[in-house]
């Protein structure tokens, strides 16, 4: 009986075995994992997928076993051309191909903070053509987790990433429809460091979605209806790099990169004062009326409480602390 295999190409002239059926691999050799007998060689398919771009169909055939498979390989493009994985059949040629599952591949750049994203992996979680936009902000694909596994690797290798690294880990994400959906995420850094590469696989229908622990559903109730909001802040560019919680309701900060920055210009440095200040040991310091965008050309202002964040290998270029955001105009 045939079955789909998922490749990841994340990396230049590496490729790894992730899934095939309903099962996920720890990256395992291609060659011994997928072909079907030792004189069918998998990797000039691999490549030849990966270098086309293209898919590639063939009957190929055993002199050894005398017998015969069909070969099909669907390249994973990713927003710059390149082929971030692959899908491939190998089954009886007689035997109908069974539906794909949904993959895709994105870009998340440590240069400008942004998710560099394909309408495949948008649509991923519902999002309409006519709704999709090239560019994403981090903040926003991670508000979409409901759960992730690995945490801190995920934070690391996306913050102060490294040749070599590499993280398979879990995602929950909830669809735009409601529902939620369980994801396969592959992370890979690209060679200079200026990103990560990532591929994505909906495993929803072989693995049920995970669910928030009772730590992360009682910070999340806890704060339900407090003007007190939580998030991880990067003060070099003022951006929320995710929200611990719920995001404010009130705050522009989804689509930032396109409506303008999150804090008023004239107050970042100070926020940025205060995350040096914190950075090198001193107590929690909170800034009083800092103006937040709140949409169009309205300012909310509010108190805005850091505190320190530490990663294992801090990103040279950022200044990462936590925040407690709360307005101070009882409007909001």
């Amino acid at each position: 009986m045939g079955g789909w295999h998922l490749i990841e190409t994340l990396t230049e002239d590496v490729a790894t075995l992730v899934a095939s059926g309903d099962e996920t691999k720890n990256m395992l050799s291609t060659r011994r994992s997928i072909s079907p007998a030792a004189d069918i060689l998998v990797e000039p398919i691999i490549e030849h997928v990966r270098k086309t771009r293209e898919p590639f169909e063939r009957v190929l055939h055993s002199k050894r076993l005398n017998r015969a498979w069909r070969f099909y390989a669907w390249p994973i493009i990713g927003p710059f051309g390149d082929v971030h994985g692959i899908h491939m059949w190998v089954g009886d040629p007689k035997e109908k191909m069974t539906p794909r599952r949904l993959t895709s591949g994105v870009f998340w750049s440590t240069t400008d903070w942004l998710i560099y994203q394909t309408w495949e992996s948008a649509a991923m979680s519902g999002t309409l053509l006519e709704d999709w936009v090239p560019t994403a902000l981090s903040s926003d694909y991670i508000n979409r987790a409901i759960h992730m596994e690995k945490e801190q690797e995920f934070l690391e290798i996306t913050l102060a990433p490294k040749p070599g690294m590499v993280l398979s880990t879990w995602f929950s994400v909830r669809h735009d429809h409601g529902h939620a959906m369980q994801w396969q995420v592959i992370l890979r850094p690209t060679a200079d460091g200026k990103g990560v590469r990532v591929l994505y696989h909906d495993f929803s229908d072989a693995y049920p979605p995970s669910m928030p622990t009772l730590a992360e559903l009682g910070l999340a109730e806890g704060l339900d209806g407090s003007k007190v909001h939580v998030a991880l802040f990067e003060a070099y560019r003022g951006s929320i790099v995710l929200w611990i919680g719920r995001a404010p309701e009130w705050l522009e900060w989804q689509y930032a990169h396109l409506t303008g920055p999150v804090v008023h210009p004239d107050d970042l440095p100070a926020l940025q004062a205060s995350a040096q200040r914190i950075s090198l040991g001193e107590a929690p310091y909170t800034v009083d009326l800092v103006q937040l965008h709140g949409g169009e050309d309205e300012w909310v202002k509010s108190s805005v409480t850091m505190r320190p964040f530490q990663l294992k290998d801090r990103p040279a270029h950022a200044e990462l602390t936590l925040i407690q955001v709360t307005p101070v105009d009882d409007h909001y």
